[in-house]
């Protein structure tokens, strides 16, 4: 571009634009010439005589350099100016580096720093946390990665996946610990600053974690050993299962510590000390009669003993009392450090169970001392000391007893002589002051199970040397526990130090019981199932890379995720009751290695889940017990009358399979529809549903939100107490309760409720169901098969009858009677403790709220009849959740899945592949040592979320984050 006078012209020049007479000043660009006052951007309309940019497109148009750089998208979206060297991408938009900050603060974002994004605004992470975050329903930190997403009532529930895990296994959660009858939760701190908000989110997350990973670990290893103790009895392998006793020991000896530890800040802080006496006190009743079970052995009838019932209560009762004491202890300590401000307690508690490891190289030393010496009893009275004591080397005293002999005035264990084994304050005797220490109630329970598995060993003529034969690497053979505690540094053991937590993934080792554990933070193992659906936050943190030229960045190692410290590999403390129930069941041993099988069939191939069908193919089943069933009951029942029982009117198999989906209140008009009582039961898991894994199968099903919010609130409560489900609870708490949840469920919290009293309200929702869990329809049928002579035959009727209920039905009978079942094995826990709710008494009292007759005939009382047919159901309930094994066939026959046929034409279609299929022949026995690992009920292969069973949807999802701006170098030259 030039700026020309042309004095010396032989004609006249015109302007390129306007096309007049140029004049003394002439711009000459773009291969034309122009007045310099049309010479002008081709935006803006800005004169560009002294510097312009030609047009990207139109050839021949100048731009100034903004709109030029604008055509390019090359302007920072904050100051609308021009980005000539490096600039930032984010949010689609590109910025200036010194102008990429947050909204509400003048905080820069520099080359790492992470952002967040918000309405297409960006915020940095104290105004993002502190204005938009959703806070984890567990901890009330603010959501910032992963979540776990629990829908209710009136909205979803948000977690972060360690504080729902907590919640699940032990139900406290990290900001809301249970309070104390008349107590308050105190004023929540709220950060003011950047850094306290940092500090506090940290300080929480690493204590989420380490709980988590520690408990989730004590608990494992504890029901991997009750689970081979179990075992190694069953086998007869009795020398074995002293030696897991004794390390089942050590984890008692451990948590009891750790309590300990709790109660003495409990005391440093003038605070009233929490119950554990009395579950301490069973789960220590129930290890000595274990070892009573033990010492049997040596008569001829219990050479092979097998699993007895007496076993599986032994079992369960282990446990309960160990999952109750690790949730109140965990509770304890959670309340103190809310109501003192800081952390005292969490961390003295891992503590002394990340000792485990150490301790179990020690425990054959430890309990060599005890051998061979009588302490148990008090040196003053002669009676066995149960409680808090005074002790002297191997001598012991029972507080009250701890006084002198001659003045009789109580004693300073600073300033005590011993006598002839007699205490005497050193004003009666002048003497040496001897050391005495004081044992605590836990303490002194510890040494007593010592004494007693030695009298155990000494009773069964087992010796060190016999006890040493067993290499410790293969005490758990078979087994594939992957984590376990190690040795807490010494820099560790105190509450200022920061705690750390050590995890190792060892699942690759067979017939190996690791013994160390390393970072908690970098676990990398197979997943664990979690029974809720992984999601990524709202809007997730965004890091920014840089790139400068063709400078490489160096790689950096990758930080720990919160979900890493969520793998787990094993068998846990609640799966122990139901995997000595189905081992009962089958009459033979029980193993929780690996290669458990699932439930098979007679021809060896993996049963059918009803829980896992379509509703077209639970539909196609429903027919096919019609046709199967009819054999049974043809004297009491016409095949149009069986058809009736699962069909209103005639339509095609296409169009009842739209059937719940079309106008659902048309149907009862009159019937209520809002509420939670009253409410017909596929109206309300309509409305209420949530996606649940309390039923048997691999598959979760829909459950109506308070079913699963009843029976997740019990499995936290004591089921031992005696009368559950018989008593009424308190009247007018249940009736409030159910005011409450008709009219606004999602502020009832039934974990806050005594078991009691949620066992009733849970009746009470069963009663008045307009139709009965077993629908009135189905109610004559039911009666007919309890009728049938055979026993095989009845139970067969029974099974065909189940499929027959409506889809919404089955699944809740399902979810209910597995749970009925799991309470039954509290029925008895000790002589003297249990809720005396077997089976049978179940049956008595669930009966006549689920199955009852439409119109009741005072001359004719089914009652008993109907607890029958309950009572079977329970007993075989594992089974009712299976396909029966040859109406599988069906399923694999797509002519079934006709869209024109009419229930005549395919019960027609059913008799004929009836005839020609040639079916296998019922299945006689339930063959199911372990079904696949996703409901709560089943042995755990994967805890607590899994990614392997291609019908489940619950994943673990990675973070898929936005992309990272990015800095690079415009174009920087002018053509």
């Amino acid at each position: 571009m030039t700026l020309d006078s042309p004095t010396s012209i032989n004609h006249v020049l015109l302007c390129s634009k306007c096309n007049l007479p140029l004049g003394d000043q002439l711009v000459k660009a773009l291969d034309g010439a122009f007045h310099p006052h049309c010479f002008t951007c081709w935006d803006c309309d800005t004169p560009v005589a002294s510097r312009y940019l030609p047009h990207p497109t139109e050839y021949g148009q100048p731009l100034c350099e903004r709109d030029y750089f604008k055509r390019l998208e090359l302007v920072c979206a904050e100051c609308d100016e021009p980005l000539r060297g490096t600039y930032i991408i984010a949010l689609d938009k590109k910025y200036h580096p010194d102008h990429f900050t947050c909204s509400d603060c003048s905080i820069v974002f520099g080359q790492d720093d992470s952002y967040y994004e918000h309405d297409d605004q960006v915020y940095c992470h104290f105004h993002y946390s502190t204005r938009f975050a959703v806070s984890c329903a567990g901890c009330d930190m603010a959501i910032l990665k992963q979540y776990v997403e629990i829908p209710r009532d009136n909205g979803v529930d948000h977690w972060h996946p360690e504080c729902y895990m907590i919640q699940k296994f032990w139900s406290v959660k990290i900001a809301y610990p249970q309070l104390k009858e008349g107590d308050r939760y105190p004023q929540k701190y709220i950060p003011q600053t950047p850094y306290e908000l940092i500090k506090t989110q940290k300080d929480t997350e690493e204590k989420v974690i380490s709980i988590w990973s520690v408990l989730s670990a004590f608990e494992e290893s504890s029901a991997v050993c009750i689970s081979e103790m179990l075992l190694h009895v069953s086998n007869g392998s009795y020398l074995e299962s002293i030696c897991l006793s004794e390390r089942f020991l050590v984890h008692v000896e451990a948590l009891f510590a750790g309590i300990d530890k709790i109660a003495a800040v409990y005391q440093e802080f003038n605070q009233a000390e929490f119950k554990y006496t009395k579950d301490a006190k069973m789960l220590c009743k129930k290890i000595i009669n274990f070892f009573s079970l033990l010492s049997r052995t040596g008569d001829m009838e219990m050479k092979k003993l097998g699993i007895t019932q007496e076993l599986i209560s032994l079992v369960t009762g282990l446990a309960h009392y160990l999952k109750v004491l690790i949730r109140v202890t965990l509770n304890a300590a959670l309340l103190l450090e809310m109501i003192v401000g800081r952390p005292v307690a969490i961390s003295h508690l891992l503590a002394r169970l990340m000792e485990i490891p150490g301790k179990e190289r020690h425990s054959r030393d430890c309990q060599r001392l005890v051998q061979g010496k009588n302490t148990d009893f008090c040196q003053e009275c002669k009676n066995i000391i149960e409680d808090q004591c005074m002790k002297h080397a191997e001598y012991r005293w029972h507080v009250t007893c701890f006084k002198c002999k001659n003045c009789d005035r109580a004693l300073d264990p600073n300033s005590t002589t011993l006598y002839n084994l007699q205490l005497y304050c050193l004003g009666c005797v002048k003497s040496t002051a001897y050391s005495f220490d004081y044992v605590s109630k836990l303490s002194q329970y510890s040494y007593l199970l010592r004494i007693a598995l030695s009298r155990l060993c000494s009773l069964m003529q087992i010796s060190d040397s016999q006890l040493s034969t067993v290499d410790y690497s293969t005490k758990l053979n078979n087994t594939k526990a992957s984590h376990i505690l190690k040795d807490v540094p010494p820099n560790m053991l105190g509450a200022s130090k920061e705690l750390q937590q050590m995890i190792d993934e060892r699942g690759q080792l067979e017939n190996i019981y690791p013994t160390e554990i390393k970072d908690a933070k970098t676990v990398s193992s197979s997943t664990t199932r979690l029974d809720r659906k992984m999601s990524r936050s709202f809007k997730m943190a965004n890091k920014r890379s840089t790139i400068l030229g063709n400078a490489s960045m160096p790689a950096r190692s990758s930080l720990p995720t919160r979900t890493d410290s969520l793998n787990r590999r094993s068998v846990g403390l609640n799966d122990l009751p139901q995997l000595a129930a189905v081992a009962v069941g089958n009459n033979k041993p029980v193993s929780t290695s690996e290669g458990t099988p699932v439930a098979t069939g007679m021809s060896g191939k993996p049963r059918i889940y009803l829980s896992e069908l379509s509703a077209l193919q639970y539909m196609i089943i429903r027919y096919v017990a019609v046709v199967q069933i009819e054999s049974y009951v043809r004297n009491s029942f016409s095949s149009t009358e069986l058809l009736n029982m699962i069909e209103s009117k005639k339509s095609s198999i296409w169009g009842k399979f739209f059937t719940p989906f079309k106008q659902k209140k048309s149907v009862q008009p009159k019937a209520k529809d809002i509420g939670t009582f009253g409410v017909p039961l596929d109206v309300l898991t309509d409305r209420t549903g949530v996606e649940s894994n309390l039923a048997l199968g691999p598959s979760p099903v829909r459950l109506a939100s308070f079913i699963d919010d009843a029976i997740t609130a019990m499995r936290q409560k004591d089921m031992s107490v005696e009368g559950i489900f018989r008593k009424n609870g308190n009247i007018r708490r249940l009736r409030e309760l159910t005011e409450e949840l008709d009219k606004n469920p999602s502020e009832v919290d039934l974990t806050q409720e005594n078991g009691v009293q949620v066992a009733a309200l849970l009746k009470k929702f069963l009663r008045d169901l307009p139709d009965p869990l077993m629908t009135h329809r189905l109610h004559g049928l039911f009666m007919c098969a309890d009728r049938i002579q055979d026993p095989d035959q009845r139970k067969r009727a029974l099974h065909l009858a189940c499929c027959m209920l409506p889809m919404t039905n089955r699944v809740t009978m399902e979810v209910l009677f597995l749970f009925f079942r799991w309470v039954a094995t509290y029925s008895h826990v000790t002589d003297e403790v249990g809720s005396r709710m077997d089976i049978p008494n179940l049956a008595r009292v669930i009966a006549p709220n689920i199955l009852t007759a439409h119109h009741k005939d005072p001359l004719k009382d089914e009652s008993f009849v109907s607890i029958n047919v309950v009572e079977t159901i329970l007993e075989s309930c594992n089974e009712f959740c299976l396909v029966p094994e040859d109406l599988e066939v069906f399923l694999r026959d797509p002519s079934l899945s006709g869209v024109d046929m009419s229930p005549r034409e395919f019960l027609k279609k059913v008799e004929q592949t009836v005839k020609q299929g040639g079916p296998v022949q019922p299945t006689r026995s339930f063959d199911c040592a372990r079904p696949p690992p996703s409901s709560i009920y089943t042995p755990q292969q994967y805890l607590p979320y899994s990614n392997h069973h291609p019908s489940s949807d619950y994943t673990k999802s990675t973070p898929q984050l936005m992309n990272p701006p990015r800095r690079t170098d415009s174009f920087n030259s002018y053509q």
